[in-house]
């Protein structure tokens, strides 16, 4: 598991070189859209958007609310997820990661982990 994730930040980090002819295509928010390798919402055009533009939007749209609702769960759960860390930014993503797992042993154990 951690290897698998340590390729994803390998991914961030060559997105960041700005290195081109990435093997895969990044979906983001509008505002990361100035990278070719990233795919983003389209623009609202005056005369609105073509069936299928619109239908991209609303997909992305679910997908980012979705991802936005779990990362707030984990903060909700895990109090030290919102807090500034003291750790280095490079060691976030196994912080995050390490959250995930708890999480997963939790509903694999049927333990409701209070979160009063």
């Amino acid at each position: 598991m951690i290897r698998f994730f340590s390729k994803k930040i390998d991914v961030g980090r060559r997105v960041m070189k700005e290195e081109k002819n990435l093997p895969y295509m990044l979906i983001v928010d509008v505002t990361y859209s100035m990278w070719p390798q990233f795919f983003s919402t389209f623009k609202v055009e005056k005369d609105g958007l073509p069936k299928y533009k619109a239908h991209w939007n609303f997909i992305q749209f679910n997908t980012r609310m979705s991802m936005e609702r779990t990362f707030g769960m984990l903060k909700g759960k895990f109090k030290i997820l919102p807090k500034i860390v003291n750790i280095p930014l490079c060691h976030m993503p196994d912080l995050v990661l390490a959250c995930i797992c708890l999480h997963n042993m939790c509903i694999a154990s049927s333990d409701g982990f209070d979160m009063d």
